[in-house]
């Protein structure tokens, strides 16, 4: 007797996401591997398009504006009878909080949207579905060759669009940061802090997708960065200013010399963190690990040029003033090492006479940054660092230049009615203070 083939009742997917390309290109990848997909912009929407057909698995943006990701998952788990429904949750890991609350609400998986590419989005949406490639009936499989040209194709119009978006973005990201630098009106800062972040968020998603991991990785930090910034208006500090200036600038020149993602497989770099106090040392190594990179820390200084001497690093984080000997004076010797003479070596400084202390790091130093510093500024920083590469970190002229405009700032800034320096010290990813009394 004939066997009769019978297709596989597709399974139904629904995208939560304002990002209208990123959502898109989700769709068409799922549609192609016979998966029935529909698309929501907001929160309501979902719950609308819930409402009308249930579906086997949503894939749900948690940072959507208007109806956060917390109360659409809290309102599906108990309005839908979708308790067992697959969700995945596209979440931001620079801010803990926010997985919390993903998981929280009932996420049942929490990815970061900028480390997955459609194609490896498709075999995890497989994974919790239980599904298997469903291929037409009739159908001839494509030969090796076949497809893989079909994926080059592929792959080469993911770059293409995600480049020509990129550099709009990016300009888009400048004006906002001209104008948030040029008015002192909370409100006018508030509203170019969100474009900034929206404009980032557009920037990390499509850089993944295309497999542009680093700039995904920074644009991702970076839009933590101006959640945090606008949380709490008063953090914005010329240092945090110049990061965000430093990175935006990255991200430019590194989007105009892009051609096509990097297929090496990322080596965990090398940082160490030198520092004798310990409330201090443990709150840097906690804001390099947001960037889920795990420092070394050595809280003497002596010790650490013994190592130095040894192994090389991609990237040093010093403290200024340590007993026995100062970072100024270790930085000098690690100029002379062999093994680090070209690692960038950040000092990390107190806004206590901060004029002082910003001119010292021009002895060898390659940027600095000032106490109480926001955790997610020195992880933005640390990536800066380590994507600029050896060859093109700061120059000491660059760096003076961008010191004395950051003085004059500050003593703007200082001297401003009602300004006071954030000084909270909290578990989540608020502003850190670390004991003025050390640089």
């Amino acid at each position: 007797m004939k066997r009769t083939y019978t297709p596989t009742k597709p399974k139904k997917i629904l995208i939560v996401d304002d990002d209208e390309v990123v959502a898109n290109i989700y769709r068409d990848t799922l549609q192609g591997e016979r998966f029935k997909v529909a698309i929501a912009g907001t929160g309501e929407e979902a719950l609308q398009s819930l409402a009308k057909e249930p579906v086997d698995l949503m894939i749900l943006d948690f940072s959507l504006p208007g109806m956060n990701g917390a109360e659409i998952l809290k309102t599906i788990r108990s309005q839908f009878d979708a308790r067992a429904l697959p969700v995945i949750v596209f979440t931001n890991f620079y801010l803990p909080e926010v997985v919390r609350a993903a998981s929280e609400a009932g996420a049942t998986q929490c990815l970061r949207k900028s480390d997955y590419t459609p194609r490896q989005m498709v075999e995890i949406v497989r994974e919790l579905l239980g599904a298997s490639p469903n291929p037409r009936s009739g159908e001839v499989p494509p030969d090796f060759e076949t497809t893989v040209h079909l994926e080059l194709q592929y792959q080469t119009k993911l770059i293409s669009d995600f480049l020509a978006g990129a550099r709009q973005n990016l300009r888009g990201m400048r004006l906002s940061h001209h104008a948030l630098v040029n008015n002192q009106g909370e409100d006018v800062r508030l509203a170019e802090l969100g474009k900034m972040h929206r404009l980032s968020r557009l920037l990390a998603g499509a850089a993944g997708i295309a497999g542009f991991r680093e700039i995904a990785q920074l644009a991702d930090a970076l839009g933590s960065l101006f959640i945090r910034v606008c949380e709490k208006p008063a953090s914005f500090t010329p240092s945090v200013n110049r990061t965000i200036g430093q990175a935006i600038d990255l991200l430019g020149a590194t989007c105009n010399n892009a051609t096509k993602p990097s297929g090496d497989v990322p080596v965990s770099p090398q940082i160490l963190v030198v520092d004798d106090e310990i409330i201090s040392r443990e709150a840097i190594c906690s804001a390099i690990e947001r960037a889920n990179i795990r420092p070394v820390s050595v809280d003497d200084p002596i010790v650490a040029q013994r190592m130095l001497e040894k192994t090389h690093f991609d990237l040093i984080f010093l403290d200024v003033e340590m007993p026995g000997q100062s970072g100024l004076e270790l930085c000098s010797q690690i100029r002379k090492m062999a093994t680090n003479c070209a690692t960038p070596v950040v000092f990390v400084t107190a806004h206590s006479d901060f004029e002082r202390r910003a001119r010292s790091v021009l002895s060898g130093g390659n940027d600095f940054i000032a106490k109480p510093f926001l955790p997610i500024e020195l992880a933005v920083k640390t990536l800066i660092l380590l994507f600029k590469g050896n060859d093109r970190s700061l120059s000491t002229s660059n760096l003076k230049s961008s010191l004395d405009k950051e003085i004059a700032q500050q003593q703007a800034i200082e001297v401003l009615p009602g300004h006071a320096q954030p000084t909270c010290a909290n578990g989540n990813d608020q502003t850190l203070a670390v004991p003025f009394g050390k640089s």
